[in-house]
């Protein structure tokens, strides 16, 4: 008796454990996942059945729920056979056996343009590209899709009062065709009113210089949006609103208003670091955003480390166009004094720096006072130096580069006919790519290359000179310390450049890799003179502020170990 007693009040229980399993079978993956996001029986998949009459009512509704599901993909007459059964165990089964039949076609697309659309290539554009088309299968998805294309597309090119004045689809399930028509009306396109900028600290003839529209252009919401990008890039604003005012819009002509969020005007920073090259170093920096409303800027570094100093300050000036034009003048203070130079450089010069497409572009004009010694022997020599800079950095991402890469040009010259003690020409190039293979393998590639052309070449500043060895050189040799050596054996610089180097790396862990790598190359005054080489490996952490690197390099024609440590971005 209390043995059932005891089943009897376990009964219950042991029913509400019985779970359900769905199957649905005879279709793709992908409609299978439709129908099971229409199925309510699915809300009961693998979880306890506590109502068997709600069980069975959900499966009841499955037959109508499974058409709804296929019919945005054309299917309308399919065959569903339902079943649910009780196993042996005690589980629920729900199973649905589906034939899809013939999918429904487009018989016939009626899609027709009218307003100024009509005549808009970027909505002709759009319907050339259209997936509905006659003889495709019926897609409720791709009619939905292009509808919100033409309404999207309306919206960011201006034509603020467009409407559908027709939108259907006829299908005759037992013919198995489907029939489309739109037809959408886009209205007139709106034209840029008035350009209102709020107040801010800068001269709004400066602003106005940013803007790629006029009033009285069509308005393009690309536009708008260009515009914003444009001035936050600027480094005056740290927030801006660029946004049409429709509630103002007469004869479709439409007020455009710029909101405007300054920066503060003067940022100091400070870092402090280390690097095997310069030993422990410290920097200061002050960046006045805008010294006046014309927009001026001004620019002071101060940089301390064991083996150079440097101060340096520019005052820059926007362009015609303030976005890709700046020039100004630029002053700079450098004392170097490692175990290869010993110099120090006043110069003063203009700038003028554009961005051309990728492309950044930067010809200047310096005149330099440097003072340098090799062998106990000091020298004072003036330049005026023309330079022209040509550099272009693509990159998936600055900090963390999975693929891109980093060209450079330069070319300088002084003549001894024009404020210059020495005459000179130098050309020179560097090049880095970081490609991808797999989800954890990287090759990262460099090479250097310089000529210098001098007739004096013992009197050419030792600023002007090539040398190799060092972290971003060959890293088997310290910094600076390969290259033609004087009558006492000191390295000092030479015409010619060439340096290479292969790294490939390996993510063992998150953020953390492994690198092996082999530098090649060395700074010679003829290119018969020997190639020097050298072979390592690494660890590398992926910081926040990018790549912490740490080297063992050793050299193949001499002895010796070298340890690098170095932290910044890749390219």
């Amino acid at each position: 008796m209390r043995l059932a007693l005891l089943c009897s009040a376990l009964a219950p229980a042991c029913l509400y454990a019985n779970t359900l399993r769905l199957e649905v079978q005879g279709v793709s993956d992908a409609l299978a996942d439709n129908v099971r996001g229409f199925l309510s029986i699915q809300s009961l998949e693998d979880q306890d059945v506590r109502s068997e009459s709600r069980l069975r009512y959900l499966h009841r509704q499955a037959e109508g729920e499974i058409r709804q599901a296929l019919e945005p993909f054309g299917y309308y007459t399919p065959q569903i056979e339902t079943e649910l059964q009780r196993l042996d165990s005690g589980d629920w089964q729900a199973r649905y056996r589906i034939d899809p039949g013939v999918p429904t076609r487009v018989s016939r697309v009626e899609i027709q343009l009218l307003g100024e659309a009509a005549d808009d290539s970027a909505f002709q554009s759009l319907l050339a590209t259209r997936p509905l088309r006659r003889g495709a299968i019926l897609s409720h998805q791709d009619y939905e899709r292009l509808k919100t294309q033409l309404q999207s597309l309306a919206a960011e090119r201006g034509y603020y009062q467009s409407r559908f004045q027709q939108q259907r689809i006829l299908v005759d399930p037992e013919a198995a065709e489907a029939e489309i028509d739109l037809v959408f009306d886009s209205g007139t396109r709106a034209r840029v009113g008035e350009i209102r900028f709020a107040e801010s600290p800068l001269d709004e003839r400066l602003l106005r210089r940013y803007p790629r529209f006029a009033e009285g252009d069509y308005l393009d919401v690309t536009r708008l949006v260009d515009l914003q990008g444009a001035l936050i890039d600027s480094d005056y604003f740290s927030d801006v609103e660029v946004r049409p005012l429709l509630d103002e819009m007469e004869e479709g002509v439409i007020p455009v208003q710029v909101n405007l969020t300054p920066r503060l005007r003067t940022l100091y920073s400070a870092g402090f670091g280390f690097g095997t090259d310069t030993g422990a170093r410290m920097q200061l920096g002050m960046n006045r955003r805008y010294i006046n409303s014309r927009g001026h800027k001004l620019d002071a570094r101060l940089r301390f480390s064991e083996i150079r100093n440097d101060l340096s300050g520019s005052y820059m000036i926007p362009g015609r166009d303030p976005r890709f034009d700046l020039f100004g003048l630029r002053a700079r203070y450098a004392d170097e004094n490692s175990d290869t130079i010993e110099s120090s450089t006043l110069a003063l010069g203009g700038v003028w720096q554009r961005q051309i497409g990728d492309w950044e572009r930067v010809l200047s004009l310096d005149f330099e006072q440097e003072e340098f010694t090799f062998d106990q022997n000091t020298q004072t020599v003036k330049l005026l130096i023309p330079r022209a800079q040509l550099s272009r950095t693509l990159a998936d991402n600055r900090f963390n580069t999975r693929a891109g890469q980093r060209i450079s040009f330069s070319l300088a010259a002084a003549n001894d006919a024009l404020l210059s003690d020495v005459s000179f020409i130098q050309v020179s190039a560097s090049g880095k790519r970081v490609d991808s293979f797999g989800e954890r393998w990287r090759l990262l590639s460099r090479l250097e290359v310089g000529a210098t052309l001098a007739d004096e070449f013992d009197r050419l500043p030792a600023s002007q000179r090539f040398y190799a060895g060092g972290d971003n050189s060959i890293r088997g040799y310290d910094y600076q310390t390969l290259g033609p050596k004087s009558a006492q054996g000191n390295v000092i610089g030479g015409r010619y450049l060439l340096v290479s180097s292969l790294e490939a790396d390996y993510e063992f862990r998150p953020n953390w890799r492994l690198a092996g790598f082999i530098d090649a190359g060395n700074a010679f005054d003829g290119w018969s003179d020997p190639i020097k080489t050298s072979l390592g490996f690494g660890v590398r952490w992926q910081s926040p502020v990018g790549p912490i690197r740490v080297d063992l390099a050793t050299p193949i024609q001499d002895s010796g170990v070298r340890i690098h440590f170095t932290l910044g971005p890749d390219l």
